[in-house]
């Protein structure tokens, strides 16, 4: 069974530090390991900045909800938006082989945190972004 928070977010950058105390005490409360939070970490700040940034160009105040998810198998975040559809999955990963300032601008962030999870999924219900990633957890040895 899992454990979970969940966590309502205004589209203000100021909003990050917020997120992130939840998530510290969230983490606390279930024993995440130093690299599980930092995973946990890396992944809701990049994703939900780009929500923040991106999914509203017409400006105005909006929400999005954040679900942060433990079991002892894996953690699991969903965000939820009513933003522009935007399919990070289908995202293209950045030509690691030009030099940096070769490289089309954005896309690191996506992909450092496709190489910090395992799965990431995407959905479009209506007018609400559903995203979910997920990432195993460590075994501890008994």
């Amino acid at each position: 069974m899992s454990e979970y928070t969940q966590i309502l977010l205004k589209n203000d950058l100021a909003e990050i530090d917020r997120l992130n105390q939840e998530v510290a005490e969230f983490g606390a409360q279930h024993n995440l390991t130093v690299e599980e939070e930092y995973a946990l970490y890396l992944c809701l700040e990049e994703l939900v900045t780009n929500v923040i940034n991106y999914a509203w160009p017409e400006g105005g105040e909006h929400e999005l909800n954040v679900i942060v998810a433990v079991n002892p198998e894996e953690f699991r975040i969903e965000i939820e938006d009513n933003g522009i559809p935007f399919d990070p999955t289908q995202y293209p990963e950045p030509d690691l082989s030009k030099p940096p300032h070769e490289r089309q601008i954005g896309g690191m962030g996506l992909h450092l945190v496709r190489k910090t999870i395992d799965h990431m999924s995407y959905q479009r219900d209506g007018d609400i972004n559903r995203l979910l990633v997920r990432k195993k957890r460590a075994k501890v040895p008994a």
